[in-house]
């Protein structure tokens, strides 16, 4: 299965690494995430999962749990997997204080810590229609949408309430 795959109701993980990935080394994360998924189990069940990378430092997994539901031990190992991957390949997986952003019309994500992306929002660098990667979905279905997996606008995002 791909990600692309995998149905709305798919359970999601987001994790965002603090620096972006080489193409050498998102092919080489996606092939041994390939191989640890096409492993997962819960209970002895078969977990139907894929992952992808996006925006060159946002690796999400999503799982079909209609199939068979993750268990906190088959958690547990995807989190090990994770961070294992990190401590391999020198990235930080589990940094929750950094933004990624761009202005309307950009291609390239800006990743800042989120001290200086208020800074920004205050300065009125990042404003209402600023894109932002927000990686508080829980399903896939809630991550989709036409702006691309995981963007909002910021006045659509959880950033937008933490700014009120």
């Amino acid at each position: 299965m791909t990600f692309q795959d995998l149905p709305d109701h798919a359970r999601l993980w987001v994790h965002t690494a603090d620096r972006d990935l080489t193409a050498s080394e998102q092919e080489v994360l996606l092939e041994a995430i390939g191989q640890f998924l096409g492993g997962w189990s819960a209970h002895g069940a078969a977990l139907t999962a894929a992952a992808e990378v996006l925006y060159d430092r946002v690796l999400v997994v999503g799982l079909d749990e209609l199939r068979a539901g993750a268990t906190g031990c088959s958690i547990d190992s995807l989190v090990a997997f994770v961070r294992a991957h990190g401590t391999q390949a020198g990235v930080d997986w589990f940094d929750r204080h950094q933004v990624l952003w761009r202005q309307a019309g950009e291609s390239v994500w800006h990743a800042t810590r989120t001290s200086e992306f208020w800074a920004l929002r205050k300065a009125g660098v990042v404003n209402g229609l600023t894109e932002v990667v927000d990686p508080l979905a829980h399903t896939v279905g809630e991550a989709r949408s036409d702006r691309g997996f995981l963007v909002s606008l910021f006045d659509e995002s959880w950033h937008a309430d933490m700014w009120s």
